[in-house]
């Protein structure tokens, strides 16, 4: 036993299970790791849009001159200054970059302090380094493993990256004027949402897979039922019982088909097996007639001593069962050869009326005794036949149309050519048979008793069989017509090469 059980709808119902999680893992595997990039792709927005923000205030700045220098001016103005600055007036004319109000890189940093503080509360981190890899910046809440310079980080600037280090997700922005800053957050809630969407895709593929187990395991059931059906059939059959069928519905299909075709061969099986009990009987009762003569007739000759007419009598009987014997022993002998495919014609290019005139002349001293008269009607045709096979076939139709003819009546022997055929007909005068003997007339050992015998001459049946056999094999067809008080007429059609 291999590793694949034997029956067919199991292993179909594998394949197809195969088939299937095959096509759901494929599927699932997809979807999941479609959500992961949608769901990373959210994050990188979440960090990329701070990082806009952020800039301004990290951006440095341009010092301003120191306080108290002067710019070249004119001296009226110089005057007009000092003026000013005497003035109480002046003092409260400064400008707004003067000593009272805050400096812009205090105003900057708490922006900047606020911006984290809100990030954090989103659990977004924020680390700051110069250009030269020093640490100027981090967020409470960014991770000391992370505050270190990262390696593979390019110092020149204009260059945006992401990454995902320990944990956690990263986008690095480098410039000139900020230096590098990243801004990240841990992607295990990502993972932890992702390893949940993991353990649902695999509990609803495992549900589709097996829900797709239980319905190909009743369509695959249904598919083979007719098998089934096919092989309880056969298998009644094998028992003896040949009047089984097949019933299947839907012909069209494959199996339908393969029902009709079966179906038409157990037919055939059966009727074979039929003619082959109906030939046994048949062949033991023609055969056991002829001995129980013989036997008869010999002890007859053998009871007391007779006188040389009776003995020749009883010889003479003898002889005649012992011919019967013969002639029936030969016709089984020929119809075996066709039953077993071992029936060969040599065919040879030849003239059908000269085949056919020999015939009549070999059949004519029978019906010279019955006061029978022949007409032959026959035109010069050849062809392509086996001499001594088509001598039997119309020596077998002449012999019938001879033994069943009314006394003093007429045989009327045709051969023509009829389009691309050979027609070949013989019509005698005899008393004529019914509709429903012509079914079985080629039967063998069929025999029309009421119709056909009364002249008291007993043939064998089977030179009709023997006939038919030859006529099949030159690749033509035989066929019978007759009516009651008007005779038969047998029709031989061979085609013309």
């Amino acid at each position: 036993m291999g590793i694949f059980p034997q029956s067919i709808r199991w292993r179909i119902q594998l394949w197809y299970l195969l088939l299937l999680a095959v096509i759901i893992a494929a599927l699932l595997v997809a979807f999941h790791r479609n959500q992961r990039e949608i769901k990373y792709q959210v994050l990188d927005r979440e960090l990329s849009n701070p990082i806009t923000r952020l800039l301004p205030s990290l951006e440095r700045r341009p010092e301003p001159p120191p306080r108290g220098r002067r710019l070249p001016r004119p001296s009226l103005l110089d005057d007009f200054e000092d003026e000013l600055r005497s003035s109480p007036e002046g003092n409260a004319r400064r400008s707004p970059r003067g000593g009272n109000g805050p400096e812009p890189s205090e105003r900057r940093r708490g922006n900047l302090d606020e911006m984290v503080e809100e990030l954090a509360e989103n659990k977004i981190f924020v680390i700051h380094w110069s250009r030269g890899g020093e640490l100027r910046f981090a967020s409470g809440n960014s991770p000391e493993e992370l505050r270190s310079f990262p390696d593979g980080v390019s110092r020149e600037g204009g260059r945006v990256s992401k990454k995902t280090m320990q944990g956690y997700r990263e986008i690095i922005h480098a410039s000139p004027n900020v230096g590098i800053l990243m801004v990240g957050a841990s992607v295990k809630p990502i993972e932890t949402d992702l390893s949940k969407l993991k353990t649902k895709l695999i509990g609803i593929g495992l549900l589709i897979v097996g829900g797709g187990f239980l319905v190909g395991w009743f369509l695959i059931g249904r598919s083979l039922k007719p098998i089934e059906t096919i092989s309880g059939a056969a298998h009644r059959i094998a028992e003896g019982d040949l009047s089984q069928r097949i019933k299947i519905s839907g012909n069209g299909s494959e199996l339908g088909q393969l029902s009709i075709v079966l179906n038409e061969t157990f037919e055939k099986l059966e009727t074979s097996f039929e003619h082959q009990v109906r030939f046994t009987a048949d062949a033991s009762h023609e055969m056991r007639t002829p001995i129980a003569v013989i036997l008869s007739k010999v002890q007859f000759a053998l009871s007391k001593e007779r006188s040389p007419e009776k003995y020749k009598d009883a010889l003479q009987t003898c002889v005649d069962s012992a011919q019967h014997m013969r002639t029936l022993t030969s016709g089984l002998l020929e119809l075996s050869k066709v039953d077993s495919g071992e029936f060969h014609l040599s065919p040879e290019l030849g003239n059908l009326e000269n085949l056919t005139s020999e015939a009549v002349k070999m059949i004519e001293p029978l019906a010279d005794e019955r006061g029978i008269k022949i007409k032959c009607n026959l035109q010069p045709i050849k062809a392509e036949f086996d001499p001594s096979k088509m001598r039997q076939a119309l020596l077998n139709l002449l012999a019938n149309a001879v033994k069943y003819n009314q006394e003093e009546g007429e045989i009327e022997v045709t051969l023509n050519k009829i389009g691309a055929e050979i027609v070949w007909s013989v019509r005698d005068a005899g008393p004529g048979m019914e509709s429903s003997a012509l079914k079985h007339i080629f039967e063998r050992f069929y025999q029309v008793d009421k119709a056909r015998t009364r002249t008291g001459r007993k043939g064998t049946g089977l030179g009709l069989p023997i006939t038919q056999a030859i006529v099949e094999a030159h690749g033509g067809t035989i066929s019978v017509e007759s009516e009651i008080g008007k005779g038969t007429i047998f029709q031989v059609k061979l085609p013309a090469y």
